[in-house]
Formats: C-alpha cells, sequence, structure tokens
C-alpha cells in the first residue's frame, strides 16, 4: 500500500468525527490528528480538518481534507449516529479505489475513531474548531 492509500484511510475515518453526542452540535468544522497504518507499510502520522453537514436527524455528510508528510487527499462520506455517544460510517474514495468502516465513541469533549479497510487502520481524535 502506498502512502498515498493510507492518507486516504485516514481521511475516511475522520469522516465519522462527531463531537456531541446530540445530533445538532456535529455540524461544523473540526480538526485533528492520529496516525494510518497500511497493510503492507510503515504507520505514518495526518492531520485533518472536517466539516460536517446534516442531512437528517441522524445522518451528516461529511468532506475531509487531510495531510501527511507525503501528500494531501480530499474525501467525502456519510455517517450515522447509532446511538447517542457511537457514530458508524461508510467511505469510498474514488481516486484511490479505497472503501471502508469507520467507528467513533465520542467521550467529553473528545472523539476517538477508529477505521479499516482491506488496505489497512488508524486511529485519530478530533476536536471542534
Amino acid at each position: 500500500m502506498t502512502k498515498i492509500q493510507a492518507v486516504v484511510i485516514v481521511i475516511a475515518a475522520l469522516l465519522a468525527f462527531p463531537i456531541s453526542a446530540q445530533a445538532g452540535s456535529l455540524s461544523g468544522t473540526w480538526s485533528g490528528s492520529g496516525y494510518v497504518e497500511p497493510t503492507n507499510g510503515k504507520r505514518e502520522s495526518v492531520r485533518c480538518r472536517v466539516t460536517f453537514s446534516r442531512q437528517s436527524s441522524k445522518v451528516y455528510g461529511v468532506r475531509a481534507v487531510c495531510a501527511s508528510p507525503s501528500t494531501k487527499i480530499i474525501q467525502t462520506g456519510e455517517l450515522l449516529m447509532v446511538n447517542p455517544n457511537r457514530y458508524v460510517g461508510d467511505f469510498y474514495n474514488a481516486e484511490f479505489d479505497i472503501a471502508g468502516r469507520v467507528r467513533v465513541r465520542l467521550s467529553g469533549s473528545s472523539q476517538k475513531v477508529t477505521f479499516s479497510s482491506k488496505n489497512g487502520h488508524g486511529s485519530m481524535t478530533l476536536r471542534k474548531n
């Protein structure tokens, strides 16, 4: 897996970053950092900026811009609130043909996000700007 594919996986994780258990509070822009680890590569750090747009009471559209030392990726997706402190989303990046799953667990004013695909996995934390 290339570094670009790894960064795409991280961006996918960002597509599911909610900050509050209340659906209305997710909208807006968030920033954070974490890592991505390709299935057949080296772990790499990433930083992301994510914008959430409410589509319904439990669904948000997401646009994420992420960067690693080697590349920049822009990606979109959706996430769903499955209970007051958990969100799940799917992502797809057509440029690199990468799809995967994102899981978010809220804790106070931060989120722990984990994500995986056939190309790798990673973790991030975001905070509201």
